[in-house]
Formats: C-alpha cells, sequence, structure tokens
C-alpha cells in the first residue's frame, strides 16, 4: 500500500497530499480510509513540495533606458483641439 501511495505522490510530482493521494486510491477501487493514507505518508516521509512565495516585481525607476520626455509640463489646456491626449490609468 505504502509503495502504491509513493507512486501517486511521485506522479504528481509531490503536489498530492493525503487527501488526493486517498481519491486517487479510491478511484482505482482500492478501500482504505483517508487518515491511513496520511499514516501511510507520514511514516514513509512523504511530503508534498512546498510553493515559493510569489515576489512582486515593481517597476525599477534605477534603469538605463531612455525616459521620454516631459512635453506637456502638467499644461494641460490645449490651444486647439487634437493637440493634447491625456490618458489616467488609476
Amino acid at each position: 500500500m505504502g509503495a502504491r501511495i509513493a507512486a501517486i505522490v511521485a506522479a504528481s510530482r509531490r503536489t498530492y497530499g493525503s487527501p488526493r493521494a486517498h481519491a486517487e486510491l479510491r478511484a482505482e477501487g482500492v478501500r482504505v480510509g483517508r487518515e491511513r493514507v496520511a499514516r501511510l505518508m507520514r511514516e514513509g516521509g512523504l511530503t508534498v513540495a512546498r510553493r515559493r512565495r510569489r515576489v512582486p516585481r515593481t517597476t525599477d525607476s534605477r534603469h538605463d533606458h531612455p525616459v521620454a520626455p516631459n512635453l506637456l509640463d502638467r499644461k494641460f489646456a490645449a490651444e486647439r483641439p487634437d493637440a493634447v491626449w491625456l490618458a489616467d490609468i488609476s
């Protein structure tokens, strides 16, 4: 039984814990309890690979790339139609 659980966990690339391994065994027709699967996994040292936390990536303002010039310089009044286009992304 422990070898079959180890094969299920390995086939899932260590993403299946005891509830999903139990469901997989039940789907194969093996009658086994959820707590027994959890105990066999503990005894066999079968653990789930922990997912790394996603690190947020913010804007890097210290880059070497050219910066677009500020053509409006906060003067939003247009002298003629279709001369100034604005957008707000907030």
